[in-house]
């Protein structure tokens, strides 16, 4: 299988910037990357924070611009998401309203499940008895099937001061919950992040994509509530899966420039 992952879009009004650039546009030339590079993908896998206001300006153009993917798109909302207007513009998601947006995959590689860590008004993530209640429903499910997990928040401290205090708040429960599960969890994706990361986690390997738009700069000493931002590449992931392993790669974003043989 072929992934491609987008996380952390942010988009705003479509004519508008953030932080010096307009997320729609980056979106686009990602989009553009991607129909060149990776149009075999099998779906792709967007981790939250896909509006950076929750606007239905924002949706409407996502919308729009996910049309021209020849693959499925599976979305799952991020703390800057507002669950209401992301179903008003994708009907196709579970649930109504404001009720949490989680969907279970059945794919060739195993069961993907993509959880929704959104706490309304709070940037940082909560996954509630309710939600966990679904997870163990659908691992239940599973039949024994290898399992992949996607989430927005990282349940856990990545070292970057001001991302770690906007993290999963009850992470170790959330662990409690998968650890009799972790020999059949082959990958956990994130967003939030806005960098490349990776590692694992409990023994479950993880990874994180950069923001088509900004990045959050790798600043392991700053603190408080303001996140330091940086200009390096924008990007996002394609992620290689076969029976013996998984491959992330990421994928940056200049601005024109060209390749060249080595």
């Amino acid at each position: 299988m072929k992934i491609v992952q987008l996380s952390d879009l942010h988009l705003t009004r479509p004519e508008a910037e953030l932080f010096g650039s307009s997320p729609l546009a980056r979106l686009e030339l990602a989009i553009d990357d991607i129909l060149g590079q990776h149009a075999d993908a099998d779906f792709c896998l967007l981790t939250g924070d896909l509006a950076d206001a929750g606007g239905d300006d924002a949706y409407a153009a996502l919308a729009a611009a996910l049309r021209r993917l020849p693959m499925p798109c599976h979305l799952l909302p991020g703390n800057h998401d507002q669950r209401a207007a992301l179903r008003r513009h994708f009907p196709h998601l579970p649930g109504a309203n404001d009720d949490f947006i989680q969907t279970a995959l059945a794919t060739p590689a195993g069961r993907f499940l993509l959880l929704d860590t959104l706490e309304a008004g709070k940037p940082l993530g909560s996954y509630c008895a309710q939600r966990r209640a679904w997870l163990a429903e659908q691992i239940a499910a599973s039949d024994g099937a290898p399992l992949w997990l996607a989430m927005h928040h990282p349940p856990f401290a990545v070292g970057i001061p001001t991302m770690d205090q906007y993290a999963l708040r009850d992470g170790e429960t959330f662990r409690e919950l998968i650890a009799p599960y972790r020999p059949r969890i082959r990958h956990l994706f994130l967003g939030h992040l806005h960098r490349p990361i990776g590692g694992s986690w409990h023994g479950i390997p993880f990874s994180c994509t950069s923001s088509p738009n900004h990045q959050v700069a790798l600043d392991m000493t700053t603190t408080g509530a303001d996140v330091p931002g940086c200009r390096e590449p924008a990007g996002y992931a394609v992620i290689l899966i076969d029976a013996e392993q998984v491959v992330v790669h990421h994928r940056q974003l200049f601005n024109g420039e060209t390749c060249f043989r080595l």
